[in-house]
């Protein structure tokens, strides 16, 4: 039974391994209400612009990006679209294929340069002249390079089109020699080390995106080179990987609110009927280790007098991405309980006083700040750089030696509890790949033993799906193996995985219209959305895997669909 009291919202993706779309779907899930108003249904597919070489290929990207046709077939109120190809050949994909399908729903795209339709994305131009005023008034910079991308990406032609004016404006120009092109992933080192050795002398590069940046780490490093110190590195878009990158990576994002944030209220308002436009968003450089500004760090002059906006401030500047988080009860509020500490350590300088139930208390709330993942919203060394201006500051103030002790004694409490919640995070992240790693080579093991007969063994590989270790999941398959342009009206949910339990509907239950499966009752309803991987083998389409957008899904989503469309294809063959 469906539960149409609720909002079904796609969005649309073609590349779920690259940084930038992890970004756009976590950013799109965390705006998502948690009221369960909503349910989102990330379709993943594949970039394909026809060019691969390789016929198996084609054809693989060809059945596999048949997931989108589910956008038109599932009854979407509402379509949020980020495909990085589709840029220059937006309006002809937008008459053609599964794209004509989608021509009624409300849709909101991110980054495209697509006429007549309602697109948000960033403001190119703030960012990339924030890193030039930087780099020319500052460091007095003359020779800047440029690892680009794409042709057919709008944001790529236009961010070095910015560029280059910026130069321009500052007297300089951007030689032949001093850019190279990438296909905009981190297999880009050939291209950065072409760039690197016809520009001996450059002393700043910008690339196009993050994940370049991580390809011109490679390149820099085989030449002795160090990022930050032998030349100064930016990137865009200010992924989660900049700030895990050694140097962490300086990258221009999003100054107040991300794209897939703002796009999840625009299609809201949409669908709630209110008249939505266009936007460009505010960007910014966040400094780091790759091209260090002191100046532009902020540094209290005295904590004592600092008012609540400056402390917001504070926060805002630490804890960049908290800001991407949708306010939800059952959530602590960090922002305000970071004023809260604030103010509790203003009143002992004050006083001058800070005695032990004072100093305990500040502790408790420090831990449950730790605690609630306020290290998922900073990179770890921005973080204690702040902590170590704040404290100098301090310790110049004119106060009580008593009340400096104990304020020292919380900051030495706070760099304890991040040094333990780093290793702690480490380590369980190595525990959890080698768990991971251990699932999927029993499901691996079940999939492929093709003994038996075929409908009682794919029962058993449906209950095997609890070896994902996915807290939330669902698999839905047709009775029959559909064709790439035709599905069955009905769909079977084989299963569901609740709280990491599997779940099997009676038969009965079981089968249901296509137009209303991802807003079954069945599914989990706590959880807000799903990621959806095809599942099919050659050219038969049997279905989707849907898994909660959490952990390692991302990167083994499309390896566990794949080898279930193996097993089902092997099984139905018995």
């Amino acid at each position: 039974m469906a539960n149409r009291e609720k909002h079904v919202i796609g969005l649309l993706v073609d590349d779920i391994f690259a940084d930038y779309t992890k970004e756009v779907v976590r950013s799109v899930y965390d705006a998502i209400p948690t009221d369960g108003s909503v349910r989102l249904v990330v379709l993943v597919g594949r970039y394909d612009d026809g060019s691969d070489s390789d016929a198996n290929m084609r054809a693989y990207k060809t059945m596999y990006n048949t997931i989108y046709r589910f956008g038109s077939v599932c009854g979407m109120d509402g379509l949020i679209i980020s495909l990085g190809g589709l840029s220059n050949m937006g309006a002809k994909a937008l008459e053609a294929g599964v794209m004509r399908e989608l021509r009624d729903i409300p849709k909101v795209f991110i980054a495209a340069d697509i006429p007549d339709c309602t697109v948000v994305e960033y403001d190119n131009e703030s960012g990339i002249r924030d890193a030039v005023d930087l780099l020319t008034n500052v460091y007095s910079y003359t020779r800047l390079c440029m690892l680009g991308g794409r042709d057919d990406n709008a944001d790529a032609v236009e961010r070095r089109e910015i560029f280059v004016r910026c130069l321009e404006e500052k007297g300089l120009e951007l030689p032949e020699c001093a850019y190279v092109a990438t296909d905009m992933s981190e297999n880009c080192t050939a291209e950065a080390g072409r760039l690197l050795d016809a520009n001996s002398g450059a002393q700043a590069i910008f690339c196009v995106n993050d994940a370049v940046a991580k390809g011109l780490y490679t390149a820099m490093r085989s030449r002795g080179l160090v990022p930050g110190k032998d030349i100064m590195v930016f990137g865009f878009d200010n992924t989660r990987m900049s700030g895990e990158m050694i140097p962490p990576l300086s990258s221009i994002g999003a100054r107040t609110q991300t794209t897939g944030q703002r796009a999840v209220e625009m299609l809201l308002s949409r669908l709630g009927g209110e008249e939505i436009h266009s936007e460009k968003l505010p960007t910014r450089i966040y400094l780091r280790d790759s091209l260090p500004d002191e100046r532009a760090d902020f540094v209290p002059v005295d904590l004592i007098h600092m008012d609540d906006k400056t402390i917001y401030m504070l926060f805002d500047d630490c804890f960049y991405r908290y800001k991407n988080v949708r306010y939800d009860r059952e959530r602590v509020d960090l922002r305000r309980l970071f004023l809260e500490i604030t103010h509790r350590i203003q009143r002992a300088m004050e006083r001058r006083f800070m005695g032990k139930a004072t100093f305990n208390e500040i502790t408790r709330m420090l831990d449950i700040f730790i605690d609630n993942g306020a290290m998922d919203y900073t990179d770890t060394r921005r973080l204690m750089s702040g902590i170590e201006r704040i404290q100098t500051a301090v310790n110049t103030m004119k106060r009580s030696a008593s009340t400096n002790v104990m304020i020292n004694r919380l900051f030495l409490r706070v760099k304890d509890k991040l040094v333990f919640a780093l290793s702690e995070a480490k380590e369980t992240g190595w525990r959890q790949t080698t768990e991971d790693r251990e699932r999927l080579r029993r499901l691996l093991v079940s999939a492929t033993d093709y003994t038996g007969a075929g409908e009682e063994r794919l029962d058993e590989l449906v209950y095997g799906l609890s070896m994902l270790g996915q807290r939330n999941a669902a698999l839905f398959l047709f009775d029959n193996a559909a064709k790439e342009d035709r599905f069955p009206a009905n769909i079977r949910l084989r299963c569901v995985v609740k709280d990491g339990e599997v779940h099997i509907p009676s038969p009965e239950r079981q089968s249901g219209a296509v137009r209303e499966m991802f807003a079954r009752e069945e599914l989990p309803l706590r959880c807000k959305g799903f990621l959806a991987f095809p599942v099919f083998c050659g050219t038969e389409f049997y279905g989707v895997l849907a898994c909660e957008p959490a952990g390692t899904v991302y990167d083994r989503g499309e390896f566990i669909a794949d080898q279930l469309g193996r097993a089902v294809y092997m099984n139905k063959r018995q």
